[in-house]
């Protein structure tokens, strides 16, 4: 209290002024309104527009000077001051022209601003929080902080959700993020190496996913259990193959959890170490390393995939007999034959373990 008397006493504006200005913010955190309500207070006055707004230009509350809530952030003239971590307030008046209790407006708000948030009444401004999400699918989370951490990103406890799992650029990572949440705004988070989103609801069938990335999708469960679909979206992600190229039918840059079968439990146990020095793995390291190798192995996955040559002839634009020459000279290296229903699940079982050496991503 001293030091705010002796800030008060600097002041020209009346200290009686400052005091009813601070009384006036106590009494908006003591009635416990919301965030909009907050900021359309602050406006009036301070007549001028005033605003809340995170640091990752993906939310804001603004308001203007009569009162009515507004849309945008803060104009280059504007006074701004931070919020505790991520945020900041600001009004629509530069320091040139700033009135005597502008400084102490901004100060006020802003702790009045950081009880609203911490009481958990400001839904909005946590959308797309990192570390609210992290909490959300987080296994050693307890229950009510969970549920907390939901109600703070504007989500129902009973709310389906589906998480997802992403490797790649951030910027395509982002636009993939945006697409799966359209129209909501995207809850994202990056976990360890992974980007983490929440997607409400399902994941559409065939999402479009830039070259260079890939995508691992959880299923869908009640919000509470989030941590079960992120832990299946992780499994999914290991086996996802990125795209290189616009031709490229080999790639899979969508992996479903609920595609995978037995092979989810593998992606859940084994690390890349523990997969290291198995002989059919390093056979197909062997292969990929000759001139033209990258194209055997692209065969290799298709046939797999396919279960027959001619179709994966025909999936890779190629004459059978090009798939069949390519199947000869990749059993010479494997020294098994891929004729054979037997051949052909050992090869299918190689290349899967091949994908979860190269995508390490248990804790």
């Amino acid at each position: 209290m001293h030091g705010l008397l002796m800030r008060l006493s600097a002041l020209d504006a009346d200290a009686e002024h400052a005091i009813r200005l601070i009384s006036f913010f106590d009494t908006l955190v003591e009635q416990q309104v919301g965030l909009e309500e907050l900021v359309r207070n602050a406006a009036v006055v301070a007549e001028c527009a005033v605003g809340i707004q995170d640091l990752d230009g993906e939310f804001a509350v603004r308001a203007l000077p009569t009162g009515a809530s507004d849309t945008g952030r803060s104009g280059p003239s504007a006074t701004v001051k931070k919020m505790g971590a991520g945020h900041q307030v600001w009004l629509d008046r530069s320091a040139d022209r700033s009135l005597p209790l502008d400084e102490l407006l901004l100060e006020r708000l802003a702790i009045a601003g950081k009880v609203t948030v911490g009481r958990g009444d400001a839904v909005a401004p946590a959308l797309g929080d990192p570390a609210l999400l992290e909490l959300v699918v987080g296994r050693s989370t307890a229950a009510p902080e969970r549920t907390r951490a939901l109600h703070l990103l504007g989500l129902k406890p009973c709310t389906g959700l589906t998480m997802v799992a992403m490797l790649g650029p951030v910027d395509a990572v982002g636009a993939v993020a945006s697409a799966l949440s359209a129209p909501r705004r995207p809850l994202r988070a990056i976990i360890g190496s992974l980007h983490a989103v929440a997607v409400v609801g399902a994941v559409p069938a065939e999402p479009e996913v830039p070259a260079g990335t890939q995508v691992g999708v959880g299923s869908t469960e009640v919000a509470v259990d989030a941590p079960v679909s992120w832990e299946k979206a992780v499994r999914a992600v290991r086996y996802a193959t990125a795209r290189t190229g616009a031709a490229d039918p080999s790639a899979h840059p969508v992996v479903r959890a609920s595609d995978l079968g037995p092979l989810e439990l593998l992606a859940g146990t084994l690390r890349s170490a523990e997969i290291r020095g198995v002989t059919d793995i390093d056979a197909l390291d062997a292969l990929a390393a000759d001139p033209s190798g990258r194209d055997v192995l692209q065969t290799l996955a298709v046939v797999v995939e396919a279960g027959s040559l001619r179709e994966a002839a025909r999936k890779l634009h190629l004459h059978h007999n090009s798939v069949a020459a390519r199947l000869a000279r990749a059993e010479e290296r494997l020294g098994y034959a891929l004729n054979q229903p037997s051949g052909m699940a050992r090869l299918g079982l190689a290349l899967a373990l091949r994908r979860l050496r190269d995508t390490d991503l248990l804790a």
